[in-house]
């Protein structure tokens, strides 16, 4: 006990010189305010009611609704808004997630409760150290204690500037839950990229590769020409539409999508598009891909599409195989090309995009040259899902 005051007076000199003590010592005096207004209201309405022949019980009841009423209105929510801006401005509380807003709910209202009180009592303890320095008026103890109150009222100002963000903050419960709020809005946004990173890369892959094609024959043959500048058409109306769709989500994350999402069901246009660039595709496709369920069936449309577009740039002869198949435990994707003389490592988001897309739905994705072939396997949990 004899450390802390000599702790104390060690850190006097620096209390005293601060500039935000003052501000602080303003903070609890509207504390002591509030302190002195409500005891000069009770103590006025009590000796009334005292003087007016009431029973002893009845004054008794009187004094505690009269004492406890005022104090409760640090449950009403806006209280916690008012005094988190009053703490803010001059304690000098720091809030790292922003002001208090209005309490939410009846923890939050508790704590404020907490808060107001501490608040209104520290007033009053600097109300009675006041009366204790009138009552000592005259007293060689006036200097001294008038010195420990000045001192007291600042040490109660920096005391209360470290219980504001404790009692106004966020509790752990409500910081754990913005963090998996903001966890899922990440999840929310990368899901999104790699919306983006799909579709609009396929479109220009095959924007490119159909670019090209017309590029080298437009002279000699203009209906191919023609042809591929249909496609490139229809692909890039098709990945501007997606891309605006995303860029809509990012800036609003309210809104949802204004299409349902492609899936499996869309296989056929994929591939369409596919063998229109110039990619001659040996499909195996099961014809009741309808019965997957909305999640499986949408990651693994993206799945393909990356596939496509990667056999697109890199297949050695313009080919490549797709085999999909499922059961009642397992969704299979298989899709591979010829890799030739071009079996460098292909790297970038395409293939992690594919590994974070099956890890999500609890799936496995692996992706590499074998033998003269370049081949990718999906597998994608089903069970329980399917009848």
């Amino acid at each position: 006990m004899a450390g802390r005051i000599v702790n104390v007076l060690r850190s006097a000199p620096a209390l005293l010189l601060a500039p935000e003590s003052y501000l602080r010592a303003v903070f609890v005096l509207t504390g002591a305010a509030l302190a002195l207004a409500l005891g000069i209201a009770d103590f006025t309405i009590l000796s009334l009611v005292a003087t007016a022949g009431t029973p002893a019980w009845a004054t008794a009841l009187a004094g505690v609704v009269l004492v406890g009423g005022p104090l409760l209105v640090g449950l009403v929510p806006a209280v916690r808004q008012v005094e988190g801006a009053a703490a803010q401005s001059l304690l000098a509380a720091g809030f790292p997630d922003g002001p208090p807003g209005a309490a939410a709910g009846w923890p939050q209202r508790r704590r404020t409760l907490g808060w107001f009180l501490a608040h209104v009592f520290t007033g009053a303890l600097v109300v009675a150290a006041v009366l204790g320095l009138i009552a000592l008026a005259g007293s060689w103890w006036t200097v001294p204690a008038a010195a420990a109150t000045v001192l007291g009222t600042l040490l109660a100002g920096r005391f209360l500037a470290w219980l504001g963000p404790v009692l106004l903050g966020p509790s752990y419960a409500e910081r754990l839950q913005r963090l998996e709020a903001d966890a899922a809005r990440a999840t929310e946004r990368n899901r999104i990229a790699r919306e983006i990173h799909d579709s609009v890369g396929h479109a220009l892959s095959v924007v490119t590769v159909q670019a090209s094609a017309a590029r080298k024959v437009i002279e000699r043959d203009p209906g191919f020409a023609a042809d591929a500048l249909a496609t490139i058409e229809t692909a890039s109306r098709r990945a501007a539409s997606e891309l605006d769709e995303m860029l809509g989500l990012l800036r609003d994350e309210t809104r949802r999508p204004a299409a349902p999402a492609a899936d499996l069901d869309s296989l056929d246009g994929l591939l369409a598009m596919a063998r229109s660039a110039g990619l001659t595709v040996d499909a195996t496709v099961p014809g009741d891909l309808s019965r997957l369920p909305p999640p499986v069936s949408q990651e693994a449309y993206r799945i393909v599409q990356e596939g496509l577009t990667n056999a697109l740039k890199y297949s050695a002869d313009g080919t490549a195989t797709l085999a999909v198949s499922f059961g009642r435990a397992t969704l299979e994707i298989s899709l591979g090309n010829p890799a030739g003389d071009r079996r460098a490592a292909r790297e970038g988001r395409g293939l992690r995009g594919i590994d974070e897309r099956a890890a999500a739905l609890g799936g496995t994705a692996t992706a590499g040259p074998r033998g003269s072939w370049w081949t990718m396997a999906v597998t994608l949990p089903v069970r329980d899902i399917l009848p």
